[in-house]
């Protein structure tokens, strides 16, 4: 058992007085489930649609097509995009669990590549040495939020004849060098709603696309490949969206660009404030814009301080923050042991030894991020070498 898995087990959590995040939810999220309730419709009914099409005007896309979690938008999206048994697919080394898994539900196989520490999203200068014939898809992950290098990403599928899927579960509002926004960007993307997300449906996701056929193709996978009722033409699931889950996204998305400005906001306070402390790396966006802050990865410099991030982590918890790891690398994870992937993965072995992330959320208060400031500074004194 890895000594991050024992912090995890052992958390005592009557320790914690500042919590990694909180969901902001009000009356009008009560009444907007209330109203699902009270009309009988909870599925096929009226949010869902609202919530998908204000999410594409959101984005600024033709189409968005709502599911039960980010997840299954991620399988939904590679089959659309017709990947197969013994295709291949590029994803980052350093992501969700369900990033490099979603492609094996459909017999392909994910092909890794390790990511940068500039912006700890894949390296796009690696990407090029993992094409070969079998290669489908760009799979790019907008880690922390903060989008990966798009423009790179874009020309090698062109240059190679390949498909581009945005993971953009995290990166709600994300621009791209300032200007396009994350989501748009690819042939699909998707996103996720869970509840430490910018904006919660409690299970959700939702897949973005300006192609037509794609769209519709999206649209039958989740619905049992349904092309009229009982006209089951193509394999498909049900990972429809509940009325209520498109209740709760139809009335947060109202919020999502004030709730991202406060993140940003509290992610500039987190840097200006630790920039200076000897031993700690703050993350540095491309853009003020080009990450939401859905996480704050604070890395220890393993050269200066001598202490692991798990007693790092384990010393904020005695003064009340919680914090975490976001997540160990794929290729050290047991379900990927039979693809012969390799560990020449040095950036994202680094990233996981040495990163955490702090609370971030829009309740978070003052005396709150000031006391997470301190806390980091004196901890970190400590363990000077």
């Amino acid at each position: 058992m890895a000594i991050n898995d024992l912090y995890e087990k052992s958390l005592d959590t009557d320790k914690i007085k500042i919590p990694l995040t909180k969901i902001t939810l009000k009356e009008e999220e009560v009444e907007a489930v209330s109203e699902v309730i009270r009309s009988g419709w909870l599925i096929f009914g009226k949010n869902v649609k609202i919530f998908e099409e204000n999410f594409a005007r959101l984005i600024g896309v033709k189409h968005a097509i709502a599911v039960n979690s980010g997840s299954s938008g991620l399988l939904v999206a590679l089959q659309a995009l017709k990947v197969k048994r013994d295709d291949e697919v590029i994803v980052p080394d350093m992501s969700f669990i369900s990033t490099g898994t979603a492609c094996m539900y459909l017999g392909a196989k994910p092909v890794f590549v390790d990511i940068n520490l500039k912006d700890y999203c894949i390296d796009v200068s690696k990407i090029e040495e993992r094409i070969n014939r079998k290669t489908r898809v760009l799979f790019p992950v907008h880690y922390w939020g903060h989008t990966a290098e798009m423009d790179k990403i874009c020309e090698l599928a062109q240059k190679y004849n390949l498909k581009v899927l945005e993971d953009a579960a995290e990166a709600h509002l994300s621009t791209y060098q300032g200007k396009q926004l994350a989501g748009s960007i690819g042939d699909l993307g998707i996103f996720s709603f869970t509840p430490s997300k910018p904006m919660t449906t409690g299970e959700g996701g939702m897949i973005t696309t300006n192609d037509d056929k794609l769209a519709e193709r999206c649209r039958k996978i989740i619905n049992f490949g349904d092309y009229d009722k009982f006209d089951n033409r193509i394999l498909g699931f049900n990972f429809r969206m509940q009325d209520i889950n498109g209740a709760l996204g139809r009335v947060q998305l109202k919020r999502l660009a004030q709730s991202i400005n406060i993140r940003r906001e509290i992610g500039s306070y987190y840097t200006k404030a630790l920039s200076g402390i000897q031993g700690v790396i703050c993350p540095v966006p491309r853009t003020e814009t080009d990450t939401n802050y859905q996480i704050y990865p604070l890395r220890i410099d393993l050269d200066i301080l001598r202490c692991s991030k798990e007693e790092f982590m384990q010393d904020m918890l005695d003064q009340g923050i919680h914090c975490r790891t976001y997540y160990p690398a794929f290729h050290k994870q047991g379900v990927f042991k039979e693809l012969n992937i390799g560990n020449n993965y040095p950036n994202a072995e680094l990233f996981e030894k040495s990163s955490f992330v702090l609370p971030i959320f829009p309740k978070l208060t003052a005396s709150q991020k000031e006391h997470i400031v301190k806390s980091v500074k004196k901890i970190a004194e400590r363990y000077i070498r």
